[in-house]
């Protein structure tokens, strides 16, 4: 059975654990005017880093995403160790944070809200970086959908609340573009 970039699989039964905190992290986002993306990241249990977007308007590469892989990189641990990290986001990734998630050799991505807007899997799916056959460069796997509903309805506040008319429309084009259900991305 196909959907959308890959095959359907069921999230793994700790993606709704781990989605609530970048939920909570995104909810302080939300509350500060900013973006509602919050991020953890996660090796074996045990939540190795977290942010939430704060000060976007003034950097452009603030991402969540980008801050917990930066720090977990900055933690030095192995190959292995690596593979077993999963990058929890309530929103999917851009193409800049699936490629340093991708240059980190985290396993997995676990998100809750598509974005079609500017998110990575569409992208990488048109290009021939699903051809590039490194074992360095394993592509992670990919689980969409988890905890949607409850992203969106932060997208959906973020959009009602905000003067920021350049996120404002950003959020709203996300929230135009949502695809259905939870899905594994194999790309």
């Amino acid at each position: 059975m196909k959907h959308g970039h890959g095959p359907v699989s069921s999230p793994d039964r700790e993606d709704e654990r781990f989605m609530r905190q970048a939920l909570e992290l995104a909810r302080k986002g939300l509350h500060a005017g900013e973006l509602p993306i919050g991020t953890v990241l996660v090796l074996d249990g045990r939540i190795l880093a977290r942010a939430y977007c704060a000060d976007k308007g003034e950097r452009k590469l603030h991402h969540p995403e980008l801050l917990v892989l930066l720090e977990g990189d900055r933690r030095h641990h192995d190959l292995p160790e690596r593979r077993r990290m999963t990058l929890y986001t309530n929103l999917e990734p851009c193409l800049m944070c699936f490629g340093a998630a991708t240059s980190c050799c985290i396993g997995r991505i676990v998100y809750g809200l598509g974005a079609p807007v500017d998110g990575a899997l569409a992208r990488i799916a048109e290009s021939s970086f699903c051809t590039i056959i490194d074992p360095e460069y394993i592509r992670p796997v990919v689980v969409g959908g988890v905890l949607k509903p409850e992203s969106r309805a932060l997208f959906k506040a973020f959009v009602a609340q905000s003067i920021d008319e350049h996120m404002m429309s950003f959020a709203a084009r996300i929230l135009a573009a949502d695809d259905p259900g939870p899905h594994a991305v194999g790309l």
